[in-house]
């Protein structure tokens, strides 16, 4: 699978850090799943993490901080990880995702927003929670031209769409941020499915768009 965009250098560092959101970081792991060049990087910067952890002298732990991190991580992160659910579904979804959509994306319960657009928003709970969203755009249809007040990952699952930043298909990655206004229009034969992290609500300029952002999350 060819890709033209992909995660920034520093999205990924920070990844390797471990310094994403749930939401970021679920995106960030599907694409992965994806991209070899994006895999090849993450291993890069998880190596000079690693060597610069190993130079650091070791500091005793002040009593109680290991109890205290178990709090804010929740007991779920506990121990070894559970094993996966049997979703089955399609295996061209990767797993960082498949176990949010049972598998496929004929299980997704998909909520009109407008015409020709719709969405499910996903849980993405964690030692940091985000917002997590699928987007589907019929095709020839778009979202209206919109800025950021945060940051927002935008990875393309199936179909592709085309804005100002150029066209993104299947495994594209769009890593937007506040300077980044775009309005994205799908294109293609088929329905242009994204997976979405946002930290923050996008800024729309039209009113129509303003007032149903309240009822969207956007």
């Amino acid at each position: 699978m060819r890709m033209n965009h992909h995660p920034k250098d520093e999205t990924l560092a920070a990844y390797a850090a471990g310094a994403l959101d749930e939401a970021q970081s679920i995106v960030m792991a599907t694409h992965l799943a994806m991209c070899l060049v994006c895999r090849r990087a993450v291993a890069d910067f998880e190596a000079v993490g690693g060597a610069c952890v190993g130079a650091i002298e070791p500091e005793a732990m002040s009593a109680g901080s290991l109890a205290r991190f178990w709090e804010r991580a929740g007991p779920q992160q506990r121990g070894l990880p559970a094993a996966p659910a049997e979703t089955g579904g399609d295996v061209r979804i990767p797993e960082a995702l498949r176990a949010h959509i049972a598998g496929k994306f004929e299980a997704v319960e998909w909520r009109p927003v407008f015409k020709g657009f719709s969405q499910a928003v996903l849980e993405a709970k964690g030692y940091r929670a985000g917002a997590l969203r699928l987007l589907k755009i019929e095709p020839g249809m778009g979202i209206p031209k919109h800025s950021h007040r945060g940051g927002e990952f935008t990875l393309i699952l199936q179909g592709a769409y085309e804005d100002e930043l150029g066209v993104f298909g299947p495994g594209d990655f769009a890593d937007l941020d506040r300077d980044d206004v775009h309005s994205p229009l799908a294109i293609g034969d088929e329905s242009c499915i994204c997976l979405i992290a946002t930290n923050a609500p996008l800024v729309f300029s039209g009113l129509l768009e303003k007032v149903a952002q309240r009822f969207i999350g956007l």
